[in-house]
């Protein structure tokens, strides 16, 4: 059954295998190349793209075919005539479970995301209503957001106003261009034009994430000071988009959805490159169309480890903050700040901005550099600041961490966790410094750092999964306890004598803990992988690279890794496995089109 003896050992997996062959027994005078063709089509979403096209078929040539001649020939498969099988259609063959057009194939589910996420931001985008007098949006706008005495467009002050203008806005930036400190001033904005209190909430895609973004807007809060009456009306923590769609174990759908909408009136959500294809469209099913939506996120990192990349795509809409002209002037007399017209802006492309100055780190520093050289995929420049950079340390001949000086070292790097006495201060070092690397496995991976890191801290006790000092990461999601997947607590007694607890920091930033015993899985959390690190930052970073180039690591992992660093980075790497790097965007493939209007995608999903 089916030519899978022409494909390549270990390139399809068992589920690809296995969903052709159930269509198979359901069809059983399917046409092979159609059962090969709906097999390749999963094969695309396990690879983390939205569906298949000739140009992902080359690129994985070498690694699903035996010959170059059974490749060109499947490739083929995707041109007309569709190969003949019940299960194969066009778009408007809604009962077919895999949909082919336009040279592309995708399983049903992921072209019906697709569809319903670009009609639902369309119309969102479209629904700009009555605007305030720009005069008396400047005038609050001076006070929550004095002009900057420098030259140049104050991108900032335009986000604003874009957001306010705006249902649906999308604010871009790189590390530490202030999107978060934005986004309160945003809000306030919007407090301060509504009729009556907004129902406001804020959202991220994992619970580290959540937690930063409401110690954020606290702290922002306490800087800004903007009345009790007004701070009564905005938010102080943030929630995990699981949690605020109301997602339960053994259900496969939320609480929310178009049936049950949230109930809001604004919705910011942060770390938008993290949200995957299925979990934005549930998103926006789920929330109202009344409602205002306002992404945050940097579009130049890791996109989401599921499907899609939602932002990414988005932000290609209006790449050079250009705006159409009657957008244009609102967004300049409300701002006073000076912004170029584009007459073929879209109503789409009006509500995004991209914030272009790091106040994080200066924007001179090492990192700073280092990351602009990063995006830019620029070697020579990458090298030139890791070279010589006081805040960057290169060890392009990695260390080893097993020996009496590595063991010296590790112990240096910990001094802070090693001399906390209380669980608060440990939780606190831990934000401090955190070891990052690409793999799970191997010396230079989350296995043996955690090993190397736990034997050099604690000898002998390291061994004993239940010990005081260990820092500990959830990798299962227990909604009793309030604890997720991503979240980072620490195994220590409330005082020496006391029993062992395993204590996390709450999103009001207090702390809690519970008994390991409860815990659902975890594993230590010396070291991480860059994915799971995304959405935190940390003071000191130290990235330790594999020995030799890996897929894993491509140019938007490096990006990501080397921003978690706040003031100081570290990194462990030759200079093989960083250009290796350097030369590999991530390359997803993605059917959004915002730029084309598309009909109305109507099917239940």
């Amino acid at each position: 059954m089916i030519g899978f003896a022409r494909c390549r050992e270990g390139g399809l997996a068992a589920l690809d295998i296995a969903l052709a062959q159930a269509l198979h027994s359901a069809w059983p005078a399917a046409d092979d190349d159609a059962l090969l063709l709906a097999a390749l089509a999963s094969w695309a979403v396990a690879q983390g793209h939205s569906g298949l096209d000739a140009s992902l078929l080359r690129a994985h040539a070498h690694a699903l075919f035996a010959d170059a001649a059974e490749a060109a020939r499947v490739i083929d498969l995707l041109d007309a005539p569709i190969p003949a099988a019940p299960f194969i259609g066009r778009a408007e063959d809604v009962q077919t479970p895999l949909v082919v057009e336009a040279g592309r194939a995708w399983l049903r589910r992921y072209w019906r995301y697709e569809r319903e996420i670009e009609d639902d931001l369309r119309a969102r985008a479209a629904l700009v209503a009555a605007l305030p007098d720009p005069a008396r949006v400047r005038a609050e706008l001076d006070r929550l957001l004095p002009p900057a005495s420098d030259e140049g467009t104050d991108w900032q002050r335009v986000a604003a106003v874009v957001a306010l203008r705006s249902p649906l806005a999308v604010i871009c930036g790189g590390p530490g261009t202030g999107k978060t400190f934005t986004v309160l001033r945003v809000l306030v904005l919007l407090q301060c034009f509504a009729a009556s209190p907004l129902r406001i909430a804020l959202a991220a895609p994992t619970g580290k994430a959540a937690q930063r973004l409401g110690e954020s807007v606290r702290a922002g809060l306490d800087a800004l000071d903007p009345g009790s009456e007004l701070r009564a009306c905005l938010p102080h923590e943030a929630t995990t988009l699981h949690r605020l769609l109301g997602f339960r174990p053994q259900a496969v759908d939320p609480r929310h959805d178009r049936a049950r909408p949230l109930d809001l009136d604004v919705l910011v959500v942060d770390e938008g490159s993290m949200v995957d294809l299925p979990m934005m469209a549930r998103l926006l099913r789920a929330l109202p169309a009344s409602a205002r939506l306002i992404l945050l996120g940097d579009p130049d990192q890791l996109p989401a480890v599921e499907n899609g990349a939602v932002l990414a795509t988005l932000a290609t809409c209006n790449h050079d903050n250009t705006f159409s002209p009657g957008a244009s002037r609102w967004i300049g007399a409300a701002s006073g700040e000076q912004v170029r017209v584009d007459a073929s802006r879209t109503t789409l492309a009006d509500g995004i901005v991209r914030l272009e100055r790091p106040r994080r780190f200066g924007g001179d520093s090492g990192i700073a550099r280092l990351v602009r050289a990063i995006r830019l995929g620029d070697a020579e420049r990458v090298f030139d600041v890791l070279a010589g950079s006081d805040d960057i340390t290169w060890h392009a001949a990695p260390r080893r961490f097993d020996g009496a000086e590595g063991v010296a070292a590790l112990r240096a790097a910990h001094a802070d966790l090693l001399a906390a006495r209380t669980p608060g201060e440990a939780l606190a070092a831990l934000g401090r410094f955190r070891l990052l690397c690409a793999l799970r496995e191997g010396p230079s991976g989350v296995a043996g750092l955690n090993l190397a890191v736990g034997t050099a801290l604690h000898g002998a006790q390291a061994r004993d999964t239940l010990h005081a000092g260990r820092p500990i990461l959830v990798t299962r999601n227990d909604a009793a306890l309030g604890l997720y997947n991503g979240d980072v607590g620490i195994l220590f007694g409330e005082a020496p004598a006391a029993p062992l607890r395993a204590w996390f920091a709450r999103n009001d930033g207090e702390l809690r803990a519970c008994v390991p015993a409860q815990l659902p899985v975890f594993e230590s959390a010396y070291a991480m992988t860059v994915h799971k690190a995304q959405g935190s930052e940390f003071d000191t970073v130290d990235l330790v690279l594999p020995s030799k180039p890996h897929p894993l690591l491509t140019r938007e992992w490096l990006y990501t890794a080397a921003s978690r660093a706040r003031r100081r980075l570290v990194i462990e790497g030759s200079r093989e496995v960083i250009a290796a790097a350097l030369a590999r965007p991530v390359e997803r493939f993605n059917g959004l089109d915002f730029a084309s209007p598309r009909g109305t995608a109507q099917e239940t999903l």
